[in-house]
């Protein structure tokens, strides 16, 4: 039994090594791209750029309707059978089906959105070019999902985020040493969207010459799938709130000038919970694979033994951000070391969704999907409402502060129902 557990642990030791490596790639390339937007352009362009995309990113999720961990779920304890093929291919025709009539809409109307709900004007050329990529990204970001089931950890981080940013880096890059009087909100807007329309391609290319895959359609009506992404998708939008709810509120009320201080605090504050991604894309197939098999035993080892090696990694990285935050914020250009306070605000509360443990996928991955529904249900109007009060009094500081205090609520009220539905908790 011993040597089983020790098998087992250094099993996903080794797992875990190749996830690191990847998720730490994907953070530094994804800080590349922040620093190289806020060095080379405006305040005002930076700021309306890295709206766009935050809301793009947002968008991606709200139009993958909940299916990212249904579908790892399927994949992870069917591995990739017809019955799990039909479900992906399936939600791939939700997705498919939803997402560009609504690009569309938006592509069309985006300068009355950028007038009348951002009060910039200045934002609908930006948001014109952005929002073709809105279907690449769900349909991209759902197959990674995929690729995780099988554990394939450096194809999975290519496919979220990696992929994506390091295209936008060469062409960025291309621009600023060939025509570097072209740098414009606009243009990048343009180069992040090929970006995603090329990793789309080479994500269904990659996904569907495996054998045993088909890309095919099939029923679009789907009880079992429709019942549990239905739960996530509501998950999902509420966790978004409590995630972005800051940003885009700040991009509504402060200027362009201020969006972009407040972004590059966040992007960085958010490298201190790269660990616990990193261990989401390991550990979240096991959950589901433990919880068909009733393992439950299993499943409470590895969430303590994963919880107590991500508080020690991520402390060192916490204690660095605090010494240093405004040097670190200063690698963005000159003015950001104003932003320190915010980056060690955002920090507190991306320390705490580390510290309590992966209890999103603990939830999900054993299918109390509507429980973990029914704490981002509570905590996502609060978001929205701790966001306007506080910006609207405090400006740049609340909406760090609104922030950090929703992260800390959603993670601390989804540990205390892990501790209900399966029997402990993660810390420990």
């Amino acid at each position: 039994m011993a040597h089983t557990l020790a098998t087992g642990r250094k099993a996903t030791f080794v797992k875990i090594t190749y996830a690191a490596t990847a998720k730490v790639t994907s953070a530094f390339i994804l800080f590349i791209l922040t620093a190289l937007v806020t060095r080379n352009m405006p305040g005002e362009e930076a700021g309306l750029f890295l709206l766009g995309i935050s809301l793009l990113g947002v968008m991606s999720v709200i139009f993958r309707l909940g299916l990212d961990n249904v579908i790892l779920r399927f994949l992870s304890a069917h591995s990739n059978n017809s019955f799990a093929q039909d479900k992906l291919n399936r939600g791939l025709q939700w997705i498919v089906t939803l997402s560009i009539p609504a690009a569309l809409f938006g592509i069309i109307n985006s300068k009355y959105i950028a007038i009348y709900i951002f009060q910039k004007p200045e934002f609908g050329d930006v948001l014109f070019w952005l929002l073709p990529a809105l279907p690449a990204m769900a349909i991209f970001f759902l197959l990674s999902f995929a690729f995780q089931s099988q554990h394939r950890v450096i194809t999975t981080a290519i496919f979220q985020k990696l992929g994506i940013s390091s295209l936008f880096i060469i062409g960025f890059g291309y621009l600023l040493f060939n025509m570097p009087s072209s740098i414009s909100a606009v243009n990048s807007a343009k180069i992040y969207t090929v970006a995603a329309i090329i990793i789309c391609v080479a994500a269904i290319v990659t996904w569907y010459r495996q054998s045993g895959t088909k890309l095919s359609l099939t029923s679009f009506s789907d009880h079992e799938l429709k019942s549990a992404s239905l739960n996530l998708w509501v998950a999902s939008c509420m966790g978004l709130a409590v995630e972005w709810s800051g940003l885009l509120i700040a991009g509504v009320i402060l200027t362009a000038e201020d969006v972009a201080l407040l972004s590059a605090a966040q992007r960085t504050a958010m490298l201190t919970s790269f660990v616990l991604m990193v261990v989401n894309m390991v550990v979240a197939p096991r959950y589901a694979k433990m919880w068909k098999e009733s393992n439950l035993p299993g499943i409470e080892r590895l969430a303590k033994y994963s919880t107590r090696g991500m508080v020690t990694m991520v402390i060192p990285v916490v204690i660095i951000i605090f010494l240093f935050s405004e040097q670190l914020m200063s690698l963005f250009g000159v003015g950001y070391e104003a932003a320190g306070i915010l980056l060690i605000i955002m920090t507190i509360g991306q320390f705490i969704n580390v510290s309590t443990g992966s209890v999103g996928y603990l939830l999900n991955m054993s299918g109390h999907e509507e429980d973990f529904r029914k704490v981002t249900l509570m905590t996502g109007p609060i978001s929205i409402i701790i966001s306007i009060l506080f910006i609207t009094e405090l400006g740049l500081m609340g909406a760090a502060i609104a922030t950090a205090i929703s992260v800390g609520i959603q993670n601390i009220a989804a540990l205390i129902m892990v501790k209900k539905r399966l029997g402990f908790i993660p810390i420990g």
